[in-house]
């Protein structure tokens, strides 16, 4: 039941997350930070993809527990947004 709750409002977040997007003002501020994001998603990417292969290699070699080479991963799709 918990986590039947938990889908519900998952769902329901999701589904009225921009219902509000027009009553925001664009400012400079908001364009800046907007900016920003924009920028540490895009040179993101290419950096955390050498992270997860040198992680890769170290839990490959036994320097890194295979655990967490795998919460590395779960932490990228959420921070990067994985499709």
């Amino acid at each position: 039941m918990k986590n039947f709750l938990l889908l519900v409002a998952l769902i329901l977040f999701f589904a009225f997350d921009n219902a509000f997007a027009s009553s925001v003002t664009d400012d400079a501020t908001s364009n800046t930070i907007c900016k920003i994001v924009g920028y540490t998603h895009g040179i993101g990417g290419p950096m955390i993809t050498i992270v997860i292969i040198g992680a890769a290699l170290l839990a490959i070699f036994g320097r890194m527990p295979w655990p967490a080479l795998f919460a590395l991963g779960a932490f990228t799709a959420v921070f990067f947004g994985a499709p």
